[in-house]
């Protein structure tokens, strides 16, 4: 008995992988119904099987589960990404409009030499019809001058033959109104005695205007 058990013992892996001829299958089959030992064995061959079959399906899931989240991480990082640059061209555009409602709104009102306090009174009531909040900011010919130099920088010497006597600019207001407001007065003013010219962004797309100021 002991050697036929030896024997069936040795065919138990084939028999479990159902690779055994016909014969040596009823062999074992035969066996495992009188002997309680190899019946034993052959259950744990059978636990074992299972054991690895349930090991091998659990890193199977493991594997997947982390090709899954490489995935999303990688979703994840490139939607943050996307979403920095969203966020990124929102806060800029809304920086750009921003600027321009602040500062688009502000008109240069340039005044002929032979203007009178009565022309200036008239111009000042017309704006504040319109605007009541408006403000003035008064520049002189020599403030035009000076701020004319300011811009041509290491170049400013070019200007220097004008002078109090010889100043080719006009004084000005700067008019600070608001984008919506700006053409009305500027349809008003334009024709009314004392003004040689109006000039603003106010009807200057966004982003042109930003893109102007950060050139000058």
């Amino acid at each position: 008995m002991k050697r036929e058990c030896e024997i069936v013992q040795d065919l138990l892996f084939g028999y479990q992988d159902g690779t055994l001829h016909e014969a040596s299958k009823d062999l074992v089959e035969e066996h495992l119904k009188k002997c309680e030992e190899c019946r034993r064995i052959f259950s744990e061959m059978k636990k074992d099987e299972i054991e690895v079959d349930k090991k091998e399906e659990q890193e199977q899931e493991i594997d997947y589960l982390k090709k899954v989240n490489k995935k999303m991480s990688r979703k994840n990082s490139l939607l943050m990404v996307i979403g920095t640059i969203l966020g990124i061209i929102i806060l800029l555009n809304v920086g750009i409009f921003v600027y321009y409602y602040s500062e688009a709104g502000k008109v240069q009102i340039y005044l002929n030499d032979d203007i009178t306090q009565e022309q200036i009174d008239n111009i000042k009531n017309s704006v504040l019809k319109i605007d009541e909040n408006a403000k003035f900011e008064y520049y002189s010919k020599e403030d035009a001058l000076n701020k004319l130099k300011e811009r041509f920088g290491d170049n400013k010497e070019l200007l220097s033959g004008y002078g109090e006597d010889n100043n080719p600019l006009n004084t000005y207001y700067v008019l600070d109104t608001n984008v919506e407001k700006a053409k009305d007065i500027e349809n008003i003013l334009k024709s009314m005695q004392g003004v040689k010219k109006i000039t603003g962004f106010y009807d200057t797309n966004p982003y042109i205007f930003m893109f102007s100021k950060f050139i000058m």
